[in-house]
């Protein structure tokens, strides 16, 4: 379970202040007396792949793990890091990123160092060594990163020993962004140098006459939160930007295309996020988009609002007791899935089968679903597609095909209470359904670690007109 540390918020806001009162001018040249070793720092040094560095947290059962100072006893320990992340443009602060390799890399993490600016030494693709000894690999905010242990939290390198544990050297590679999408986020993609390609910013924060800037509207306070979309599959992911940065005050790009940029936690641990070095590495070089689709271009061939509950329509469960209900409040009738009972979360996996529907009859058959959630704490919601299964029997002795994975992902997660409004989803493809077949909604509750409350309260299947 996660908590929220009012130390560290406390710690955020003071160092808040103190970046607003010391980051007068950001026009610095590299100077030109640094200069770069070729060699390994010491040859009889004992060398750390840097998967090796976040597996000592692994392995020390996910807590911090400290490298012994050197000594006569205790040989010199390093790793080697590519630099990916730039504090030129301001919305990276005491923190250089590093990874184990300029181009399709393995691991990479967070360095905390007490120095300002950082790019004027250990530049965009500078290839450094990192002597571990005396450092803590450990886990803050959800981000494994290096620093110096301080109680049980990572601190930052002190200025002074900053050149002993980074050390730069002659090089300077071209770094590669692995080329990844949304759905591929994962832990061990953390900290790595990204792009992701076929991207936009949501409509209504660029366009109309409003459009949002980066990060300095009146209700951004740290960062300023974007949220971006995939064309390709529907996903999204905030893009944070700090409101220190120079360009925060740009408005945002309404066309489409590549972002190349450094995939993170936000300050909560809550869900990813990504951050850019500077504008540049936004390459929105395509005027078209891929805004929601108009629903007036289709028919539509199938609908259930579940006005007269579940008529028509099979609840059954595979696990547990409790089961989908037929809801209704202001006006607005639903189907309910929650796995939360008498204050606690029971083991839960129910269906809510569709009747039978004939996909032979037309063409292009695309889904659409409106869902409502509140208490999000994990995916509950799953939909499938079955030929085989007999109305009444077991659904675990049918064949199904799961659909909707990224659609449904896609919409916006209410961690709190209900907010009274339902996300539709994009178009989910149903045009490679063919014959007789019923849709199923499961709603899952992991054995009983998911609470999430999911209302559907629409089910709608469309042809193009």
């Amino acid at each position: 379970m996660k908590k929220i540390n009012l130390n560290k918020i406390a710690v955020l806001l003071v160092s808040l202040v103190v970046l607003t009162g010391c980051v007068e001018d950001d026009n610095f040249d590299v100077p030109s007396t640094i200069e770069g070793i070729s060699e390994y720092p010491n040859t009889d040094a004992e060398f750390n792949t840097l998967s090796g560095v976040l597996g000592a947290f692994g392995s020390n059962g996910d807590e911090p793990y400290t490298y012994e100072a050197a000594s006569e006893t205790v040989s010199e320990k390093y790793t080697i890091g590519y630099v990916v992340s730039s504090d030129e443009g301001g919305n990276f602060y005491k923190q250089l990123v590093i990874q184990d390799a300029p181009e399709n890399p393995t691991a990479a993490i967070v360095v905390q160092v007490d120095k300002n600016p950082l790019f004027t030494q250990y530049e965009f693709g500078r290839k450094v060594y990192v002597k571990l000894n005396g450092l803590t690999v450990g886990e803050s905010n959800g981000v494994l990163q290096l620093g110096r242990l301080n109680g049980d939290e990572i601190d930052e390198i002190a200025s002074t020993l900053v050149p002993n544990h980074i050390i730069r050297t002659s090089e300077v590679a071209t770094i590669v962004p692995k080329e990844v999408t949304i759905s591929q986020f994962s832990d061990e993609l953390e900290s790595q140098y990204i792009r992701l390609n076929n991207m936009q910013f949501e409509r209504d924060i660029v366009m109309g006459d409003n459009p949002l800037t980066f990060a300095s509207e009146t209700t951004d306070s740290f960062d300023g939160e974007r949220l971006l979309e995939s064309c390709a599959t529907g996903g999204s992911v905030i893009l944070s930007t700090s409101t220190f940065s120079d360009f925060k005050g740009l408005p945002l790009p309404a066309t489409s295309g590549s972002i190349d940029c450094i995939l993170t936690r936000d300050y909560f641990d809550d869900f990813y996020t990504v951050y850019v070095n500077t504008p540049e590495a936004i390459n929105f070089d395509s005027t078209e988009r891929c805004d929601p689709f108009d629903i007036n271009d289709f028919n539509i061939i199938y609908q259930e609002d579940f006005t007269d509950g579940f008529v028509g329509w099979e609840v059954t469960n595979t696990v547990g007791t409790k089961q989908w209900s037929a809801n209704d409040f202001g006006g607005e009738f639903y189907a309910r899935g929650s796995a939360f009972s008498g204050g606690s979360i029971v083991q839960m996996v129910s269906w809510l089968i569709s009747p039978t529907i004939d996909f032979d009859a037309q063409e292009d058959e695309q889904l659409v679903l409106e869902i409502a959630d509140a208490y999000f704490n994990g995916e509950a919601l799953k939909a499938y597609y079955s030929n085989d299964y007999v109305i009444g029997s077991d659904p675990s002795t049918a064949t199904w095909i799961e659909i909707g994975t990224q659609e449904i992902e896609a919409l916006p997660d209410n961690t709190g209470f209900f907010d009274n409004e339902y996300d539709q989803t994009d178009l989910i493809d149903l045009s490679g359904v063919s014959g007789n077949a019923v849709l199923a909604f499961v709603y899952d509750s992991n054995n009983a670690t998911v609470s999430s409350t999911v209302d559907l309260s629409d089910v709608k299947i469309l042809t193009p007109q």
